[in-house]
């Protein structure tokens, strides 16, 4: 009797699973191949424009600890104790801001596109809310975030101060940038079913490339024109590139469900039984650790370049190159995940990534001057091209996961703790890093933070292949 009811039991879970899954996987819409090239190509160029200018801005921050630099009053290159952490700082807010922001963009976006605001108004209210909701539309966002990253940049300008910095090319081009990013990239997932992974990767590696070309023309135009004319030049390439992207802002496919289909929107907040489960909080720590980690050694580049005895220029190179390897790592990664399992290319490549922080940059600050050189560069390759996996991966590795209808919820959290990560990790790193006069030494107890950051992000991904799993049922390629 006992056993009959426990198999009655497992039954009705399992039945109450699988009628969860399937109302959590909604039939898209078929999508035109020309709608997808659009959708590609316009988050490609949202990634460069966003991702890809903060993972370069460590030529920045060279440029404000050097001697050349004309914007901060005094130069903290006379200073005994240089501000690396508060002026690393600046960057970090920036990229953090970019990805934190989504936890309140992507409701928003969800309610205009579904026209929920104003529903459940009373009848005197209900007129005028439409009328002004009318005027909020995802472009109207999404040119919100082009004129803030604009006007960060342009009020960078005349900056005296660090703090000046925070609050505009920290601050407000971080929050700008959130405003673009999240209404182009929040729905690209939906657009792809059978080469997702493919296609995450492709748009993913708009961040390497924006990186390969903003590098070496960021250190051009400080070496030019200054820092003051370079901040000003980047506000009004930000507005002749931005705002055609602005505009080509997709709506997502799962609306058009909704309003054929059902009244309700996707969601776009954790439920508490999501946030419960075992995946759901690997996930979250997973994606602090790696941001956490990954986004130091870009930090460092041209500064450790500079302390092995090498240029700035050559610095703001190796940072280019670093940029497309990982463009191109991105890319086939997500092809391979596609192939040979999404969480399984994501653990790999992690482990990898961190197993060269190790193995080479921790040698490379150990080794004599005439070594060290050869080792960074070895590292650079190497990391490059094992990190770029976790972000070609992760986006359709949610949606698989979690399904396509969490895919927003989730998402937007998980990039939000992301944001965090980036926060602490970078900030942390400058206040390990040693005295100037230490070389590059002085660099030592930054490397083992970022290697072990990064084996804690790869532990928490093994969690997350344990549970998913266990729940669903072990498969070797997932």
């Amino acid at each position: 009797m006992a056993t009959r009811v426990e198999l009655i039991t497992l039954t009705s879970r399992q039945a109450e699973h699988q009628d969860i899954s399937e109302i959590s996987e909604p039939a898209l819409p078929r999508i035109p191949r020309k709608k997808q090239v659009v959708v590609l190509l316009s988050a490609f160029a949202t990634i460069a424009l966003t991702i890809g200018y903060n993972q370069c801005f460590g030529v920045f921050q060279e440029y404000y600890l050097s001697t050349a630099q004309d914007i901060l009053k005094p130069s903290p290159a006379s200073q005994a104790s240089p501000p690396t952490a508060l002026l690393s700082f600046v960057g970090t807010l920036c990229y953090g801001l970019t990805w934190a922001g989504g936890i309140l963009v992507n409701p928003v976006i969800s309610r205009i596109e579904h026209g929920t605001w104003g529903a459940a108004a009373t009848p005197s209210t209900r007129a005028w809310r439409r009328r002004g909701f009318r005027l909020l539309t995802p472009r109207a966002i999404t040119t919100l975030g082009v004129v803030m990253m604009s006007a960060g940049f342009g009020l960078a300008s005349l900056s005296t101060s660090i703090w000046h910095l925070l609050l505009t090319q920290g601050l407000l081009v971080g929050l700008g940038m959130s405003l673009l990013y999240f209404p182009l990239l929040a729905p690209a997932p939906e657009y792809f079913t059978t080469h997702r992974a493919t296609a995450m990767g492709f748009i993913l590696a708009g961040g390497g490339a924006g990186g390969l070309i903003f590098s070496p023309v960021i250190r051009a135009l400080l070496s030019s024109v200054g820092g003051r004319w370079t901040l000003r030049i980047f506000a009004l390439f930000y507005v002749i590139a931005g705002l055609p992207i602005a505009f080509s802002v997709p709506r997502s496919p799962l609306s058009r469900v909704s309003a054929a289909g059902s009244p309700e929107r996707r969601d776009t907040h954790v439920s508490r039984s999501l946030a419960s489960r075992p995946t759901f909080i690997f996930s979250a720590i997973a994606a602090f650790l790696q941001a956490a980690g990954a986004q130091l050694p870009l930090a460092f580049i041209p500064s450790y370049t500079v302390i092995l005895g090498q240029t700035a220029a050559e610095g703001a190179n190796l940072l280019a190159i670093s940029n497309a390897i990982n463009a191109v790592s991105r890319i086939l990664t997500g092809y391979a995940g596609d192939r040979l399992g999404r969480q399984n290319l994501v653990v790999l490549t992690l482990l990898l990534s961190g197993s060269s922080v190790f193995a080479l940059w921790v040698t490379s600050v150990l080794a004599t001057t005439s070594t060290s050189f050869s080792l960074w560069l070895a590292f650079l390759v190497f990391y490059s091209f094992s990190a770029g996996g976790y972000y070609a991966l992760f986006p359709a590795l949610i949606a698989e996961v979690f399904g396509i209808q969490q895919y927003a919820a989730v998402n937007a959290f998980i990039l939000f703790v992301r944001g965090l990560g980036t926060l602490f990790g970078t900030p942390v790193g400058g206040q390990l890093l040693g005295s100037p006069h230490e070389g590059n030494k002085a660099y030592a107890r930054v490397a083992y933070w970022d290697g072990a950051l990064l084996m804690g992000a790869t532990a928490c991904c093994v969690g997350v292949r344990w549970a998913d799993g266990k729940g669903k049922g072990w498969k070797w390629v997932a």
